[in-house]
């Protein structure tokens, strides 16, 4: 029982961060000027990692009471909802990081990467939800097998950004390549690998999760 309550403490604690993290830096992409001629930057929400970050911070306020009624003594149970909203929410932001760390960087430089807002939206944030999901949430009802759950977010993100991007194109109103996955015109060769990434991350996160769960009973007996 003591364990259990410190995880939820812990999840409190971590989710709580997530959202004040992403609420902070939102505010600040969105509104803070940079230069006289200022106006809001919503475009930064057709950024992948900006989406992926703000439904994790979303998905952290019900997951935050959920530990609060851990913690008051109501039951450690997540609405199966909720635990699906949390699943694709890690499952994104782990796409995110490795992103950043395995294509992201090698090909614009760390430090363009890891500064600023990006330092806590590719590594802070995910870092945070990750752990989270894997040590402190009991009673979250995640699917065990089935991660597919876990790609839903990307392959609609995925659909958008193939057609703004590809098809009808920045001199149309459309967007430019700014993650650099259309490179030498294969971009359907990134899709695919993306995906496939995307699928692998998204299993490796259940499987974590349920070594970690099937060590913390073993300790229990």
């Amino acid at each position: 029982m003591k364990n259990e309550r410190l995880r939820s403490a812990l999840s409190l604690v971590s989710n709580l961060l997530i959202f004040v993290i992403v609420a902070v830096c939102i505010f600040a992409l969105v509104f803070i000027p940079d230069r006289p001629d200022f106006v809001p930057r919503y475009k930064v929400f057709r950024y992948y990692t900006t989406l992926s970050n703000v439904l994790a911070a979303l998905a952290a306020v019900p997951m935050a009471v959920c530990a609060v009624r851990t913690l008051a003594g109501g039951g450690d149970r997540v609405p199966k909802v909720l635990s699906l909203l949390r699943y694709m929410s890690v499952s994104a932001l782990t796409l995110t990081m490795m992103t950043v760390f395995c294509f992201l960087g090698p090909l614009f430089g760390y430090a363009a990467v890891l500064t600023g807002a990006n330092f806590w939206f590719h590594l802070i944030v995910p870092v945070l939800a990750i752990v989270s999901f894997l040590f402190f949430e009991p009673g979250a009802d995640y699917p065990r097998k089935n991660p597919f759950a876990g790609i839903a977010g990307t392959l609609v993100y995925g659909a958008v950004y193939v057609r703004m991007v590809i098809f009808v194109g920045a001199d149309r109103g459309g967007w430019p390549d700014f993650y650099g996955f259309n490179i030498g015109g294969r971009w359907y060769i990134t899709v695919l690998v993306i995906l496939a990434a995307n699928l692998l991350f998204a299993r490796l996160l259940l499987l974590g999760r349920e070594k970690v769960s099937e060590g913390l009973r073993g300790n229990k007996d």
